[in-house]
């Protein structure tokens, strides 16, 4: 079964590879880029809390993104919803989304020339903060492995090899998942009904399991609100004020989670950010101490969306180096050592 996603007004700036291969996340699993194709496959959440494959796509000659949805024959109103819902996040859809296209684009005229704009994420905002921690203190393989291994252990709960008690009910997968190494990403509940020694036995987390962990757990128990925070319920300084209390969110998980939510305004400094300052900006008297301040101060002039200039200066010095990143195999990705944030500076 196919599903469509009409652009509408975005049609004459839409551009698949340039929406999915920006950032590191679209390498992370479950998402599996494919360079000849130029389509992203990975599993959704379904209504039920089932998950199904899908391979999202765009045509050249039409206005609208092409969803497969291989095992499934007829979709209910509900699931296409949800389906298209998790489509256009990931993708940014939206005409907030659109408005900050133009609006950077009009402020930044290399990134329009590129048809740089739309920043990678995950079909949910948890997925996003659980992505955004794997990337602390990690090499960039490493990083991917974690991810990975979150999926295989998803896997292992939906077909029931792994039964936490506190897990209420069974999460199903479609057939052909059941037959992949990988599953979905977990989900909140998930994780909650898991103790850290069964994570760090299936996953190694390392310190990382405590803090995702609680992080589900709140989610769970309602004390951190993600769908408040994303729907603008929330004044921005107040999502900063919320993610700051959390275990593990320092200055850089929190600003690439509030990237993805859609606050572009905090530039996420890391040793990535010092090597770019000093490497393609001739900032050779940053150091770690005054990198805070000296990414925030240099990337200003692109305010509110400093963050959006800071990842396209990135995103060109990865290519630069090793070619699209569209075009990379899978067996390739770990060569992204940019991506890797290794070596970061410490997070709380």
């Amino acid at each position: 079964m196919n599903l469509r996603l009409y652009l509408g007004e975005l049609e004459g700036t839409f551009e698949m590879e340039k929406a999915v291969c920006n950032h590191g996340f679209f390498m992370m699993a479950p998402n599996v880029w494919n360079p000849s194709t130029k389509s992203l496959h990975r599993p959704l959440i379904l209504s039920d809390s089932s998950s199904v494959n899908v391979t999202i796509s765009h045509p050249a000659t039409l206005s609208f993104l092409v969803i497969q949805v291989p095992s499934i024959n007829n979709v209910s109103r509900v699931d296409e919803d949800l389906i298209l819902q998790q489509v256009g996040r990931m993708l940014r859809i939206s005409d907030k989304d659109e408005r900050d296209v133009t609006e950077f684009q009009q402020v930044h005229e290399a990134a329009k020339k590129n048809g740089f704009g739309r920043i990678f994420r995950s079909p949910s905002l948890f997925e996003d903060m659980v992505k955004s921690i794997l990337l602390c203190n990690s090499t960039w393989e490493r990083t991917l492995l974690m991810a990975s291994r979150l999926c295989v252990l998803q896997s292992k709960l939906a077909d029931g090899t792994i039964r936490p008690s506190r897990l209420p009910k069974k999460r199903k997968l479609d057939p052909k998942l059941k037959k992949e190494t990988r599953g979905n990403f977990p989900s909140a509940r998930e994780i909650a009904s898991l103790d850290k020694e069964l994570i760090n036995e299936h996953c190694k987390l390392g310190y990382r399991e405590k803090h995702i962990i609680e992080l589900a757990k709140k989610v769970e128990n309602g004390s951190v609100n993600l769908e408040r925070m994303e729907m603008n319920e929330m004044e921005v300084e107040q999502v900063i004020e919320k993610l700051r209390k959390l275990k593990g969110f320092g200055p850089f998980v929190t600003a690439t989670v509030l990237m993805c939510i859609g606050y572009y305004h905090l530039v996420p400094s890391d040793t990535e950010t010092l090597r770019l300052l000093r490497e393609v900006h001739e900032m050779e008297e940053c150091s770690k101490e005054t990198l805070e301040n000296a990414s925030q101060s240099f990337y200003d002039r692109f305010s509110p969306f400093q963050t959006l200039a800071y990842w396209f200066d990135l995103t060109q010095n990865y290519e630069t180096k090793l070619g699209k990143l569209s075009e990379l195999s899978v067996t390739d990705y770990s060569s992204v050592s940019g991506c890797c944030h290794m070596k970061q500076l410490k997070e709380e």
